[in-house]
């Protein structure tokens, strides 16, 4: 009998995905709950992929060359990485002359995207994430880890890391994906990280509030917000958990959306931008209801149409099947 599968994870990368999205949709209206609301899922909204991914990578007993490794992973994120660029400057570029375009594009940024996601920055995620996999497997066998914990913790407090070739993105989210790597082989932790889904929340949402009120340029900002990505990620993970054992189309929904979230990731601001432009002349977002219509509109699009786009395009081609999903 084939085993059922545990949808934890599945779970966990669509909450997180729609916090992604969420946080990505962020105008000048929007009321202070709103605000307050995108800078607590900050906290973690990003570092929880990183820790799952850190998690399967450890997990994963597949044996291939670091070469073979390496060049899987790069068909895997840069080339989506290099295909959104170019497309994304070339939208920018063609669209200048007629329309607004947020941070506008010279094509000087045809080169820069090779060490410099300009273009598109939510796209720091992809680069990132192949520096890591370029890294970690000199990490990964017997007790190597216990030197790359520590290392990725220093990084994380080297505040004026260069951007260039996302360096510094790599220096602040390291150490979760190193933190995913020391849960998979912690049996305790990795326990502890699915339970008392409540008690997560509240060590949270304290832990955010202390963040308030520390003063710019301390030690405790950068220390403070690895713990917060750690704890967050351990709130949505043990939530996760909880909702597995549901019946219903919530968790069937939110894990759906997980096995998409790469999709999601890499094409929701394209529609989101549509959202926009579509709404701009219908609702104002001046008040507290047509806010609220705008937001559901805009951020369920950012959802939604990848999927669609996924399911009637890509998914008709291997090669755009593989890259894009």
């Amino acid at each position: 009998m084939e085993k059922a599968r545990d949808i934890t994870f599945d779970i966990a990368k669509g909450i997180g995905i729609v916090l992604v999205v969420i946080g990505h949709y962020v105008p000048a209206e929007a009321p202070h709950w709103y605000m307050g609301f995108v800078r607590f899922v900050y906290h973690f909204h990003m570092p929880l992929f990183f820790i799952i991914a850190g998690f399967f990578y450890d997990r994963s007993s597949r044996e291939e060359s670091y070469r073979s490794f390496v060049w899987n992973k790069f068909q895997r994120l840069m080339i989506p990485y290099f295909i959104l660029s170019w497309a994304v400057i070339a939208a920018k570029m063609g669209m200048d002359e007629v329309l607004h375009v947020d941070h506008p594009v010279t094509v000087h940024a045809l080169y820069r995207m090779f060490y410099l996601p300009e273009a598109g920055y939510f796209l720091w995620f992809v680069y990132v994430m192949f520096l890591i996999f370029c890294i970690v497997p000199l990490f990964k066998p017997g007790k190597w880890l216990a030197m790359l914990l520590p290392i990725t913790l220093a990084l994380a407090f080297w505040d004026t890391a260069p951007q260039y070739f996302c360096i510094g993105q790599l220096c602040r989210n390291f150490i979760f994906f190193a933190v995913g790597m020391w849960v998979a082989r912690e049996a305790r932790v990795e326990r502890a990280m699915y339970r008392a889904p409540l008690l997560w929340l509240v060590i949270t949402v304290l832990l955010a509030w202390v963040y308030t009120l520390l003063p710019e340029g301390g030690v405790g900002i950068p220390a403070l917000s690895v713990v917060l990505g750690v704890t967050g990620s351990f709130m949505v993970l043990s939530v996760s958990a909880w909702l597995s054992r549901l019946q219903g189309p919530l968790p069937v929904w939110l894990s759906g959306a997980g096995m998409m979230s790469m999709t999601i990731y890499l094409f929701h601001t394209w529609f989101m931008g549509a959202g926009k432009a579509i709404l701009m002349h219908i609702l104002s977002t001046e008040n507290i209801i047509e806010f609220v219509l705008s937001a559901l509109f805009i951020i369920g699009t950012g959802i939604a149409c990848p999927i669609v786009l996924y399911r009637w395009v890509w998914a008709k081609n291997k090669f755009t099947a593989r890259i894009f999903k």
